[in-house]
């Protein structure tokens, strides 16, 4: 997969995702915590992500201070969040998910998404160089 298609790839969704988690809130936590509850779902789910994870990884993981490093950087952030889904109980799941359960973080998260979807976005289809 060639870095401009990650961008563009990555642009996309982090828009998308930022979007929704600025206007959907009440839905995302709402949604969030009964994925948490929900062992079978949380066991799909975290295997799913960590294929994805693992594939944008091992495609491209390039350390740099540009957008490739940007795209290297969400890749791993996956993997982890894979390996929290599938390796937390539900004790420690239910700590994380309190801490950020929060409408603050989620508004921070949302427009951290959104910036960095845009920039990605501009990259990938050659907004900005």
């Amino acid at each position: 997969m060639s870095p401009l298609f990650l961008a563009q790839l990555f642009g996309v969704y982090l828009v998308i995702e930022g979007l929704v988690l600025l206007f959907r809130q009440a839905f995302v936590r709402r949604e969030i915590s009964a994925l948490m509850h929900n062992e079978g779902l949380r066991l799909f789910a975290g295997f799913l992500i960590l294929i994805m994870g693992l594939v944008l990884v091992l495609t491209h993981n390039v350390w740099e201070w540009s957008y490739e490093g940007v795209i290297t950087l969400v890749s791993w952030i996956v993997v982890l969040k894979s390996c929290m889904y599938l390796f937390f109980d539900q004790k420690t799941l239910n700590r994380v998910t309190r801490w950020f359960d929060t409408k603050g973080w989620y508004r921070f998260a949302g427009i951290v998404a959104l910036l960095l979807g845009l920039y990605l976005s501009s990259v990938g289809f050659g907004w900005m160089l």
